[in-house]
């Protein structure tokens, strides 16, 4: 009862601190992400310092590109925003008169209300948030990644270093799986939607990668846009093979391909998994939902540690014979 009372009480601090520690969290886990990239460049015998230097250029170019498609892409979207609303709001009249023939009567007003425009200058209004931001954390990892010999050591004085490198093979292999699956989901969304000539197929396709992180519903999140803007541009016709190319694309990479290269590494039950979305979520808000699972890990792993608390860990993992 003691270890639940505490569990709470930190899980409600963590909830209280959320703002400072959302750039604590992001660091942490984008230098794990980049640590191999520089350990990539020291074993090619490249100088230490040069190697730190490109990976955090690579950090940076990378972050750069999808921050100006998305911009950009927001604002030509903010042009045409009027002829958008217009085709939407004629859709759903065009919905409403087929559903009036059955005698089904729908409420559709909420809908043609929606502020597109308010919505894309809001996004647009944010982008000074989102570089303060990234330069927040592009700082602290570029201070993570110099000292992470000696953070590494630090840190075993905490924890066992056999946990240490558990959590940190674990967290890398799901982080370089998860980003190299989600890549392959973003490019390929984003060449089905230009084949099918989808306005935005860019900045499609980076949403695609970036909610594929998103575990459970991400994917499902990141079909809706492209979906709607098949069906506004075009026909339902359209909108339905996107649909279907959607599912197809999801479920190759999702439930075929990334269980095969994770394997049983993860150890985690799906229901916990779904669980810590909520949790994490409602705790660091979208950050929390992106890193549920590398969050849920790393208090696992915490759990294991010691021998009062290893029985709330099994509780946490994808075990499915507790007799064996």
């Amino acid at each position: 009862m003691i270890h639940f009372a505490s569990g709470l009480l930190s899980i409600a601090l963590l909830k209280y601190l959320a703002p400072i520690f959302v750039y604590v969290i992001l660091s942490l886990f984008f230098t794990i992400l980049f640590a191999p990239v520089m350990r990539f460049f020291e074993k090619r015998r490249l100088p230490s310092v040069l190697g730190y230097i490109l990976s955090l250029a690579i950090f940076a170019v990378v972050f750069g590109v999808i921050f100006g498609i998305v911009n950009l892409s927001a604002k030509e979207f903010l042009q045409n925003a009027t002829l958008y609303k217009e085709k939407f709001i004629h859709l759903v009249n065009t919905l409403n008169t087929f559903l009036s023939g059955y005698d089904i009567k729908l409420d559709f007003s909420l809908l043609e209300n929606i502020d597109l425009l308010g919505a894309v200058k809001g996004l647009l209004s944010k982008a000074g948030a989102v570089l303060k931001g990234f330069l927040i954390v592009f700082i602290g990892v570029s201070f993570l990644l110099f000292e992470q010999r000696y953070f590494y050591n630090k840190l075993s004085l905490l924890s066992p270093k056999a946990n240490l490198n558990r959590f940190f093979s674990s967290t890398q292999k799901y982080f370089l799986i998860k980003t190299f699956t989600s890549f392959l989901t973003g490019l390929f969304v984003a060449l089905m939607l230009l084949w099918f000539g989808v306005p935005y197929w860019a900045v499609l396709g980076i949403l695609a990668f970036l909610f594929n992180f998103i575990p459970v519903v991400g994917s499902i999140i990141a079909a809706i846009p492209g979906i709607l803007m098949a069906l506004i541009t075009y026909d339902l016709v359209t909108a339905l093979y996107v649909t279907l190319f959607y599912i197809v694309i999801n479920i190759t990479i999702s439930n075929v391909l990334e269980p095969k290269l994770m394997g049983d590494g993860l150890d985690l039950s799906p229901a916990v998994v779904f669980f810590s979305l909520v949790l994490w979520g409602w705790v660091f808000g979208a950050v929390g939902m992106f890193l549920a699972v590398p969050l849920t890990m790393t208090l696992k792993v915490a759990l294991e540690s010691d021998e009062r608390t290893k029985k709330w860990a099994l509780l946490l993992s994808n075990i499915k014979d507790t007799h064996g």
